[in-house]
């Protein structure tokens, strides 16, 4: 009996043990198997981003402004023309949500265009991320690629820019601001807007902003990342070239002659008396030739108004127009809005009117009012982009769109071809002896040129220094070169942005 019982028991626990055994079996197998058939394949098989080769921006003869090379064994963005070249490429940095919402082809790990061409060419430059699947054994050792899916590279951007030039017109600003000025700016553009050099000084070297990058020779004043960002004053990564609001001053002067013009508030012939100054009231609107040198200038026609920047002849001639038809040019030559440039953060620059004085201001609008437009101060602001294509139309009679990429497109603003040739000469007449381009006296006859110094409080220490120089290439007009170059705070134009010049008009002359 004992025996038997012993059996059972025996029994009993073979069952017990036999039960727990399988019943664990069935919940590895049935319950948890795809669970660990996951890790297990999880283990097994990885997949690694395959990141793409950046596009190349280039210059127009292929040189690159942004390529990518093999630095201490990675492959970086390198911009070989470091701070020269700022102000169109723009740099690289962490992407915002912002710029992954811009971006289809972005991840976070990937560094997006932040400025410049690499901002406005994302989506081309970018290319698409590619994927490798590999099999990795349990202790690691041996891997084994199933499938590739190669990244597809960025697409290579050439831009319209002349390195060289680029270069030239660069330094020229960087050393002027040297001996004066707060901040300048170089524009070279053809007449069809192709934009052949864009300088902003002060710049700053965008291989910063590239973790363990590499510099390049021109990597100019700042040293990293911390102190271009915290310098409020010289402000490196503002673009004052299509951002900067500057009154504009005499350069300003051929959109009232054009207007003037065309209307036929006056001709060739027109004769002005040069009095010195105008009193309206208690106020006072004086010739700076009256107010530097205490003379004044006879009969003045439009011709010798623009060779010698008179302003009592354009404060007579902006009186003829009128302020809604000033106004009405003055828009009609782009001032006012943005010039569609292939760069991110344009500004539109500012033209009062009436309207806007009394419902901002709460005053009328008064003759003053208009003699300050017609010579390019009060409240008139625009940007030295604007200015470079406001010259271009003057002398052409073709608005085209500012490009760095492609060519522009342009449209004919039916100018009388006599009205342009009556500026023309105003222009190359400034150029020559008698006119207010002194600096550039030895180009007489070969280059058309508008000074400008534009006063900012009154304050002549505070003027702006303008100038803007058409150097004719070809029989083309369209081929035509405009130059604009600013000294914020410079002093006057001919004197201080003039040297800038000079020292740019070769190169426009002799090598291209």
């Amino acid at each position: 009996m004992g025996k038997s019982n012993a059996y059972s028991w025996s029994q009993i626990l073979l069952i017990l043990i036999m039960a727990i055994f399988f019943s664990r079996v069935i919940f590895l197998t049935v319950i948890m198997g795809d669970h660990f058939g996951d890790l297990a394949q999880g283990n097994m098989i990885g997949k690694q981003k395959l990141d793409p080769i950046r596009g190349v921006i280039s210059d127009k003869n292929g040189k690159p402004l942004a390529m990518n090379i093999d630095y201490l064994g990675r492959t970086i963005r390198f911009y070989p023309g470091g701070e020269t070249v700022a102000a169109i490429v723009g740099y690289l940095g962490k992407p915002t949500e912002s710029d992954l919402e811009d971006c289809a082809f972005c991840n976070p790990e990937m560094p997006v265009g932040k400025a410049g061409i690499e901002k406005s060419f994302q989506n081309d430059l970018v290319g698409q991320s590619g994927e490798a699947i590999v099999q990795e054994t349990a202790d690691g050792k041996s891997k084994t690629e199933i499938k590739r899916t190669e990244s597809v590279p960025g697409k290579n951007i050439q831009t319209n820019i002349d390195i060289e030039l680029q270069k030239t017109a660069f330094m020229a600003i960087k050393n002027k601001l040297q001996e004066v000025g707060k901040s300048g700016v170089v524009i070279v553009a053809r007449v069809s807007g192709e934009v052949l050099a864009l300088a902003s000084v002060p710049s700053f070297d965008p291989n910063l902003f590239i973790q363990n990058g590499k510099r390049s020779e021109f990597g100019g004043d700042f040293k990293d990342v911390d102190s271009l960002l915290n310098d409020s004053a010289a402000k490196p990564l503002f673009n004052r070239a299509i951002s900067g609001n500057f009154a504009p001053g005499s350069v300003y002067k051929l959109v009232p002659a054009i207007g003037a013009l065309e209307e036929g508030k006056i001709s060739r012939a027109t004769e002005i008396m040069d009095t010195g100054e105008i009193k309206i009231g208690e106020y006072r609107f004086g010739n700076w030739y009256l107010d530097k040198y205490g003379q004044t200038e006879g009969l003045v026609n439009v011709v010798k108004a623009i060779t010698r920047s008179n302003d009592i002849f354009f404060y007579k001639t902006g009186e003829a127009l009128g302020a809604d038809s000033l106004i009405s040019w003055t828009k009609r030559f782009g001032l006012g809005e943005k010039t569609g440039i292939d760069l991110p953060g344009e500004s539109e620059g500012f033209v009062p009117t009436p309207y806007w004085r009394e419902k901002t201001l709460g005053e009328r609008w008064f003759l003053g009012n208009t003699y300050h437009l017609a010579i390019g101060q009060g409240d008139l602001m625009t940007t030295p982009l604007q200015i470079n294509r406001m010259t271009a139309e003057a002398v052409s009679g073709l608005s085209c769109n500012p490009v760095l990429v492609g060519g522009g497109v342009c449209t004919d603003q039916k100018f009388n071809p006599k009205n342009i040739a009556t500026v023309l000469e105003g222009m190359k007449g400034a150029c020559s002896p008698g006119g207010t381009g002194f600096p550039l006296f030895e180009y007489a006859g070969k280059i058309f040129c508008k000074t400008g110094t534009a006063q900012k409080g009154g304050k002549e220490s505070l003027s702006n220094a303008w100038i803007s120089v058409v150097v004719p290439k070809g029989a083309d007009v369209r081929s035509w070169v405009v130059m604009t170059v600013l000294i914020e705070e410079g002093g006057e134009g001919s004197a201080v942005a003039g040297p800038v010049a000079k020292e740019i008009v070769p190169y426009i002359l002799d090598k291209m």
